[in-house]
């Protein structure tokens, strides 16, 4: 395993140190997990847009009423 050194902010690393604390894990490995999850969402968030940018290249494009039922769904799940 390779180390890392960062300069958090006083109240993030208290955030960090507490929230290890609570759910009995180190700081040290709850950095790592949060960041192993930070990474897969980037290369997912990634790779969705070249394809969307491919396919926009292509001139596939959502019709309207595909943009539609996304927006309904969306806010049916988060309503307000």
């Amino acid at each position: 395993m390779t180390g890392i050194s960062l300069n958090l902010p006083e109240d993030l690393s208290n955030s960090l140190a507490d929230l290890a604390k609570t759910n009995g894990q180190t700081a040290s490995y709850l950095a790592m997990d949060v960041l192993r999850d930070y990474i897969e969402h980037k290369k997912t968030l990634t790779a969705q847009i070249e394809l969307a940018v491919k396919e926009a290249g292509q001139g596939k494009f959502a019709t309207n009423d595909q943009v539609a039922a996304i927006r309904a769904r969306r806010w049916s799940m988060n309503p307000g």
